[in-house]
């Protein structure tokens, strides 16, 4: 019996196939049977391309141009030799393609093909609260997102506001630090265009930066009639980056520097008052653009930059320094043109003064400790005020009930988007409240960043020589290395042990793992804590930060002595507090406090009340980590990680609120309407 195969059904268009296995990236056999069992359907192939006589002519028109380019090109009596690219192509080829690019459709830029995995996690990044870079996509669109207008869609919102943003600032800071240069002595000018010294590089980087041509990229951009795709924003990624990638290593703070020096040349030279205050003006202008663009242009277009160079997925800001060999060929440039700054040498401390240095540590601490004593009742009275003023910011979070360990995951979840790890810390571990409470200085400090604060070092604070644009950089530092990195892996390791072992806590192996991460909270957050030591053996830690209950308790004085001498003076003017604050996006906090402060026309926005406020917060984290006494110390630490009631077992979901902004506005009504009625009582 004579058997033949069916020939499966020509049912798709030319490339249709093709697109597909592009759009779904590199898939595992075993997903590939799963991906064809749960879809079902019939195999069908694609249909053969029909040719037009539109096609022909396009294809005679471009073998007509072949012959030409290669009779130019080619030196006479020369034989043909056939050239070949990196890519493996041969000259006709590429001639063809050449030519071919007047007469067919132009190719759009192919992006990495990505593994399942990393598919998923830029998926993630990209529809994340933080980025906004895509629409968040529905359920069936999340199962099948291979379509045209899937996964790889552009957010019309972060084209239309987000970019248009980032490109003001961009004009602002090249116009700023341009008028600046064209102020200066000719001599440092000259400097700037000749010399290979770092900061002459980055200036003239500037100098010669000309956004024209990003804004007629975004113009393109705008004028899409379709769903603008990723690989339509390649040209202005491009543009975009190539000048910041060659700033981006000098950080935050070697630019302000650069620019603080480039003001005082302007400075020597200039005699007219106007233009000196002008120049000073375009100084603080373009130091607060750069924080700008290094905080929110370089970190918040990441992640299309890494799409569109790397089939790795990786976090900010590590991805820049892994992956700088992928970014320089995208961006068609070398590492010759990156600025680099210049290392300084550090004048090493001998052994012995470090030992001298570490046995002074406890006096000092003592002294401190000594002088709270002295102040407790005070002090004890502003905590109360501080922890308040918490309370008003987020209603029912649980400031003013800590002494009952509150879960306040379900509640800042929504408001953060904290990385998977946090949310499996315990409540009744103090690292619970400190991270919230960094996350919320955190933006509290978006706003300070913008405040010239001016100071005079009396040689007492134990942060004196630390810097403070330095600290508002760093201090994210504190969550996203020390915690998210150095410590949640850790915390995932003994949850996952945990789940499958019910003795984990209490086996060698489960003691010993605890132990270490508890001796690692110890180390880098919370000096105080107390906990049951399984082994003699401490664990080697390193840490490159500057220990935050030092930074912290250095803070709460520095921030209370500006407040007490603006107070004090009929005027703040010399710290410049008297000035509105100023967020470059607004967030929680931003959105709170506008209305706490009579809104946004208010004359109470200054910024005197936003150091004040955030006083409250600093004064609350310094009590919670450096007194001995404060409620976060009130038990021994056991197990770190999230249990179910009455178990041991880990607790992996948690229910998560969505009534926090309700809850903030039902308070605020609540206030004025106390307010209101102490006002008739006063004046009947």
């Amino acid at each position: 019996m004579e058997t033949t195969s069916k020939r499966p059904q020509a049912k798709y268009a030319p490339g249709e196939l093709q697109k597909t296995r592009q759009n779904l990236g590199q898939l595992e056999l075993e997903e590939a049977a799963f991906m064809m069992k749960r879809l079902g359907g019939e195999i069908g192939i694609e249909k053969s391309e029909e040719i037009t006589e539109d096609t022909l002519k396009k294809v005679r028109a471009a073998r007509k141009f072949i012959p030409a380019r290669q009779k130019t090109n080619r030196a006479p009596g020369a034989k043909s030799v056939e050239l070949r690219s990196d890519s493996g192509r041969s000259s006709d080829e590429q001639i063809f393609t050449g030519a071919g690019s007047s007469f067919l459709p132009e190719k759009k830029y192919r992006l990495p093909v990505l593994t399942s995995k990393n598919r998923q996690l830029f998926d993630k990044i990209m529809t994340s609260e933080e980025y906004g870079i895509r629409p968040a996509p529905g359920f069936l669109a999340m199962l099948f997102s291979f379509g045209r207008g899937g996964s790889g869609r552009i957010s019309d919102s972060f084209i239309k506001n987000n970019l248009a943003a980032h490109i003001r600032h961009i004009d602002s800071f090249v116009e700023s630090v341009q008028a600046l240069i064209s102020s200066a002595p000719a001599s440092y000018q000259n400097q700037i265009s000749k010399e290979d010294e770092f900061s002459f590089r980055a200036l003239n980087i500037i100098n010669n930066w000309d956004t024209l041509t990003l804004r007629a990229e975004f113009g393109e951009l705008k004028k899409k009639k379709s769903s603008v795709m990723i690989e339509d924003m390649v040209p202005f990624v491009r543009e975009l980056y190539r000048p910041l990638v060659k700033l981006y290593f000098l950080g935050e703070m070697q630019m302000t520097r650069i620019i603080k020096t480039l003001y005082s040349k302007t400075a020597e030279v200039e005699t007219d008052q106007a233009k000196k205050t002008r120049n000073l003006d375009h100084a603080r202008q373009a130091a607060s653009e750069w924080l700008y663009i290094f905080g929110q242009v370089i970190k918040g277009l990441y992640p299309l930059l890494m799409r569109m160079c790397s089939s790795e997925y990786e976090v900010y800001p590590d991805f820049f320094t892994k992956y700088i060999s992928d970014i320089m060929p995208f961006l068609e440039i070398t590492k010759y043109d990156i600025v680099l700054p210049k290392k300084k040498k550090k004048e090493g401390k001998t052994v012995e003064n470090k030992e001298e240095t570490e046995k002074k540590v406890p006096e000092k601490e003592k002294t401190a400790e000594e002088q709270a004593v002295a102040e407790s009742p005070v002090r004890q009275n502003l905590i109360l005020q501080s922890l308040d003023i918490l309370e008003k910011l987020f209603p029912e979070a649980g400031f003013t009930s800590l002494a009952e360990n509150p879960d306040m995951y379900p509640y800042f979840q929504p408001l953060y988007s904290f990385p998977e790890g946090f949310n499996l810390l315990s409540p009744q571990n103090p690292l619970h409240v400190t991270i919230i409470l960094l996350r919320i200085i955190e933006d509290f400090f978006q706003g300070c960043r913008h405040i010239p604060m001016v100071r005079t070092d009396d040689g007492k604070n134990p942060a004196e020589h630390d810097n403070l644009q330095k600290i508002f950089a760093d201090w994210t530092q504190y969550r996203e290395v020390l915690f998210d990195k150095v410590m949640v892996p850790g915390l995932k390791e003994c949850v996952n042990q945990a789940y499958t072992q019910s003795d984990f806590h209490t086996s060698h192996y489960g003691k010993r793992a605890i132990s270490n991460w508890l001796w690692q909270e110890k180390y880098y957050f919370h000096p105080h804590l107390a906990f049951e030591i399984s082994f003699i053996e401490r664990p080697r830690m390193e840490n490159d930060y500057v220990s935050l209950s030092e930074r912290i308790r250095g803070l709460v004085r520095l921030f209370s002595d500006m407040i007490r001498t603006a107070d004090s003076a009929e005027s703040s003017t010399s710290f410049n507090l008297g000035g509105s604050y100023n967020f470059d996006v607004e967030n929680s906090i931003s959105f709170r406090l506008n209305l706490l402060l009579g809104g946004g026309k208010s004359k109470g926005r200054t910024n005197l009340n936003l150091l004040k406020y955030t006083l409250c917060a600093l004064r609350v984290l310094d009590w919670w980590i450096n007194d001995k006494d404060s409620l976060a110390y009130k038990s021994s630490a056991t197990i770190p990680y999230r249990t179910a009631e009455g178990s041991s077992r880990p607790l992996l979901s948690v229910h998560l609120r969505n009534d926090q902004r309700d809850a903030f506005l039902r308070n605020l009504r609540i206030m004025h309407a106390a307010q209101k009625a102490e006002k008739q009582r006063e004046n009947p």
